[in-house]
């Protein structure tokens, strides 16, 4: 079969990344310009942008040394393992807390068993583009005086309340990076209302290097490459050569550095779509989700009442991994592609000084070993999610 349903894509147009050539004249910053667009659409104070999300929490963790001496800052179990290299690149120690089987992300009800006086900061993560709320976890900071980072990398535009999640604490990070809602193939986005920790985090962020030369002439090539590759019809006859550049390894470092002017115009030219993307996404999300609720075979994650989920992927936990990894290849088979995201809890990839004799953390080890992504991006067509459903039937 050639085309095959990409895991994750961006309707990202050549038209588009041609407008990115504006950049190499005049002295406009279109950074600055996407920063302001961008905190307006949050309906931020504040937003800085940064060659990755991993930055984004670097800075504001630099920052936040800047206000406190704590050293520990708490993560879910089950997360994107990297989580771990701006905490120690910033000189303070990860410490996780279980997840739930609820929400698959950090639960909030264990929170207090792994929080102390030297707490300097929890990062709430909105798995999958799913919001849930965290007013107990703000209610706890303020009580025990440490800071909350929502990490909204995978919920742009998510809404809890008719509020944006990303905004309900001091900070929120956002991705830009591949796999995500709105993609320059990379970047990081930071928002805070808070005037005194923007006046920190601009410090920090104007401290960082330039992206080189090299960068600024390859992202226009990168970012075609980008754009065509996730469209089915290439990516299924392609997808031998495409699979060598997906990541199998853990990364052991990353480089903090700026955005680049021209994601920066695509960067606005995504942001005022990002709204018809995540519509797109409810829509299909939702009949996949309503279609595969009540299967036996399944955990969905709960979806919070007055929320709005935003689908970077269609998350499934199987209760038998053998049932997965069937599912799994049939989907293959009929021209759809799926995810494992995060094979193990973080500590089973980093040594962050958890004893490895007894599984501190089930919950985090069960949804890493069963979860299963599926896509809900808008290159997603009917039939394809009817292949989906019919092949969940099955089982």
């Amino acid at each position: 079969m050639l085309k095959k349903i990409p895991t994750t894509a961006v309707p990202l147009s050549i038209f588009e990344i041609v407008k990115g050539f504006r950049s190499f004249f005049g002295n406009k910053s279109y950074i600055e310009e996407f920063e302001r667009e961008f905190a307006g659409y949050m309906g931020s104070s504040h937003a800085f942008s940064f060659n990755k999300c991993t930055t984004s929490i670097y800075i504001f963790l630099k920052a936040l040394k800047k206000l406190s001496n704590k050293q520990e800052v708490v993560i879910p179990a089950y997360t994107v393992p990297t989580l771990v290299l701006p905490i120690r690149k910033a000189g303070l120690k990860p410490v996780l807390c279980e997840s739930s089987l609820d929400t698959f992300t950090m639960d909030l009800e264990r929170l207090p068993e792994v929080i102390n006086d030297n707490t300097l900061c929890v990062l709430p993560i909105y798995h999958f583009g799913f919001p849930h709320k965290i007013d107990s976890l703000l209610k706890v900071a303020s009580e025990n005086g440490f800071f909350v980072l929502e990490d909204t990398a995978q919920a742009p535009g998510a809404l809890i309340d008719g509020k944006k999640v990303g905004t309900l604490g001091d900070a929120g990070c956002f991705s830009l990076c591949r796999g995500k809602n709105f993609s320059t193939f990379n970047g990081g986005m930071l928002v805070t209302n808070s005037d005194k920790l923007a006046e920190i985090i601009k410090e920090e962020r104007d401290l960082l290097p330039e992206q080189n030369f090299s960068f600024k002439i390859k992202i226009p090539f990168i970012l075609t490459a980008f754009s065509l590759v996730t469209r089915p019809l290439i990516y299924g006859p392609f997808y031998k050569l495409i699979s060598r550049f997906k990541h199998t390894t853990v990364h052991a470092s990353f480089e903090p550095k700026q955005y680049s002017d021209f994601q920066a115009i695509i960067g606005l030219g995504l942001l005022n779509r990002l709204d018809e993307f995540n519509e797109i996404r409810l829509k299909k999300g939702m009949v996949l989700y309503n279609a595969l609720k009540d299967n036996e075979h399944l955990i969905l994650p709960k979806i919070t009442e007055n929320s709005t989920p935003v689908f970077n992927h269609m998350p499934v936990v199987f209760k038998e991994i053998e049932t997965m990894e069937k599912v799994q290849a049939e989907l293959w088979n009929r021209g759809i592609d799926t995810g494992r995201m995060y094979l193990k809890p973080v500590h089973h990839l980093y040594d962050l000084g958890y004893d490895m004799q007894e599984e501190l953390f089930p919950n985090a080890l069960y949804i890493a070993e069963r979860l299963l992504t599926l896509p809900s991006h808008p290159y997603l067509d009917d039939n394809s999610i009817k292949k989906i459903i019919n092949v969940f039937k099955s089982i």
